[in-house]
């Protein structure tokens, strides 16, 4: 039971951090200014809270620094960086979609790292995958024209950058893990964003009234350090091949959320790839653990 719970908590708070995300934006906030001001906070307190509790994991050696350095940069200084201004032309639900199409880069990344063919049954959903990406893509260009197709390969560059990222952390055997590498790569990713918009005199992000305030310590706490420590607790107790065939629920969340809060709705089309993405993780996960 903890583990169903941990999982649904998770994924509705990873979903609600889209949602708003999407807010602020309309709001008229710049996306690098939200990535710096989001995850350099969440860093510093990910990274205190764990001090304070004495279970803080640093780096010992330049080779864990470098790829805790190298996750922080792909996981969230490029995977949010593209994202959020891809977000910007983009619905929350569509850019949660494209994102959760991690799993399906893993296994190209990996196929073609270990130099070798997928399974059937990964390579049976890696084309359902394409199909639903497809169909998305193919709904948002036919409804807004070609220059949509900027906001989707920005989208899907971060779903990559964030696969990359996954790659690294399996295959380098960092010495820190778990909710240290949470916090070290969420500081170290927001830091990154901070120098970017100084260097580009970017205006750092302003916060009018107390429902601000309020949206954004929801951002920062219970949407990305919150979120994704539940995340590590459903991994620990069910597995990555099996927990992440339910990373589609953040997509769906973030769908049913976005009605009610964005005013947001969906094509027929849309929504077909929605299901075909969704199946196509589903199904690698289960492949994986096959």
């Amino acid at each position: 039971m903890p583990y169903y719970l941990f999982l649904l908590a998770s994924t509705l708070l990873m979903a609600s951090g889209f949602v708003v995300s999407k807010m602020f934006l309309n709001d008229g906030i710049h996306p690098l200014s939200l990535v710096a001001s989001r995850f350099t906070l969440a860093g510093i307190a990910a990274v205190l809270w764990l001090t304070i509790r004495g279970h803080l994991v640093v780096p010992k050696t330049i080779r864990d620094l470098l790829g805790v350095i190298t996750v922080g940069t792909l996981q969230t200084a490029v995977l949010f960086g593209t994202g959020f201004f891809a977000m910007t032309h983009l619905s929350a639900a569509t850019l949660s979609l494209m994102t959760l199409t991690m799993p399906i880069w893993v296994t190209v990344l990996q196929g073609f790292l270990d130099r070798q063919m997928p399974r059937r049954g990964q390579v049976a959903a890696l084309a359902m995958g394409m199909a639903g990406v497809t169909l998305i893509v193919g709904s948002g260009v036919g409804s807004a024209g070609s220059s949509q197709l900027l906001w989707y390969g920005l989208a899907i560059l971060g779903a990559i950058s964030w696969a990359s990222a996954t790659m690294v952390t399996k295959r380098a055997g960092l010495g820190v893990t778990g909710w240290s590498l949470n916090g070290w790569q969420m500081l170290i990713g927001g830091l990154e964003i901070q120098l970017l918009i100084v260097f580009l005199d970017i205006p750092m992000i302003e916060l009018v009234g107390g429902a601000d305030f309020m949206l954004f310590f929801w951002l920062v706490i219970p949407a990305s350090i919150v979120s994704f420590g539940l995340w590590f607790a459903a991994l620990q107790l069910g597995g990555a091949s099996v927990t992440s065939g339910y990373l589609f629920l953040i997509p769906l969340f973030t769908a049913i959320m976005s009605v009610p809060v964005l005013d947001a709705s969906f094509t027929l089309t849309q929504m077909m790839g929605g299901v075909a993405v969704a199946m196509a993780v589903w199904l690698m996960s289960r492949s994986a653990s096959g």
